[in-house]
């Protein structure tokens, strides 16, 4: 998934076309111009997700310090502390990548009004560059760790395809707010799924999907 998005991303125009369908005249994207929805449909979402996430770690706290867990009749002890770490290291390491990310947000770029030029993901970094900090997608890892259940339940592709449909829908407000070019949110994927595998053969050491 990565480098085909990555080889996209890096000889084709689609992540300037697809935002292109969000920009007003006006210069500013669809979500832009909607503010209040905007920063709802964005933080909303997100919210719920950390509070499901914090319940997970509160659960992994009780079924170590007292061996008691919430979930006894569908899920095993360690698919809890699967879940739980699987919600703490997937935001924190995207987190961290898109810190030290070259790469500017769309309305930050010359072509959308803004001061910064339009990186490619293998385009050397100019001298004196400043740092972007806009991929991959922080927002999108406040839901992908939910894939780890979908490893659990040993999930068919057509689930995964869903899940991930359901994701990106999701996270389709960092577009048309123009906080994101969809390849920013492709490499969260990729970056979870890989970092899911890691964790689901540590845990469970089985062969993973």
């Amino acid at each position: 998934m990565f480098f085909i998005v990555a080889l996209l991303s890096q000889f084709t125009d689609f992540d300037l076309a697809i935002s292109n369908l969000f920009l007003l005249d006006s210069g500013r994207f669809w979500l832009q111009e909607y503010k209040d929805l905007g920063i709802q449909l964005h933080d909303y979402p997100k919210y719920f997700s950390m509070l499901v996430g914090i319940f997970f770690w509160l659960n992994t706290i009780t079924l170590i310090a007292c061996n008691k867990f919430f979930f006894k009749r569908f899920l095993a002890p360690k698919d809890v502390i699967y879940i739980a770490t699987a919600a703490i290291i997937i935001p924190v390491v995207i987190w961290n990548i898109r810190e030290i990310s070259a790469m500017h947000c769309p309305r930050e770029l010359i072509e959308y009004g803004g001061d910064f030029t339009y990186l490619r993901i293998f385009d050397a970094i100019p001298f004196y560059w400043e740092s972007g900090q806009c991929s991959p997608s922080a927002h999108a890892s406040s839901f992908l760790w939910l894939g780890s259940f979908l490893f659990i339940k040993n999930a068919s592709i057509k689930k995964w395809i869903l899940f991930y449909l359901m994701i990106f829908l999701i996270c389709s407000v960092q577009i048309l707010r123009g906080a994101h070019f969809v390849s920013h949110i492709f490499y969260s994927f990729a970056c979870a799924h890989l970092i899911l595998s890691f964790l689901y053969f540590k845990c469970f050491k089985k062969r993973t999907v």
